[in-house]
């Protein structure tokens, strides 16, 4: 996999740690026990992460974009200012929720 340099690494992990944390709080609750997966690849262009949790998926008309929930507005800033990547929050087929990171690992044009 290499190495990621700390301006990567840095907000990616805080990225993580929020998603998994989330999903531990929210997708299993009154002490349900679960599963939470955490699946990355890595080409020549850049990092897709997903967090899979097949615990309570997401409320009916959820929006990431409007999400009062202050962690996940801070992964959104994370993600698309400090990453310059895009987040996708999506019902499972099975059931649960499915977080899709995508990062850019070449520096963006300015």
């Amino acid at each position: 996999f290499g190495t990621l340099p700390a301006e990567v690494a840095t907000p990616l992990s805080m990225v993580l740690t929020e998603l998994v944390q989330n999903a531990v709080e929210h997708a299993y609750p009154d002490g349900r026990t679960g599963r939470i997966e955490v699946a990355a690849v890595r080409d020549r262009d850049g990092l897709g992460v997903e967090v899979r949790v097949a615990g309570t998926g997401l409320p009916d008309g959820f929006d990431l974009a409007t999400s009062p929930r202050l962690g996940l507005q801070i992964v959104r800033a994370l993600v698309t200012g400090d990453l310059h990547g895009t987040l996708a929050l999506r019902p499972r087929e099975t059931g649960g929720t499915s977080a899709l990171l995508s990062v850019p690992l070449a520096t963006p044009a300015l």
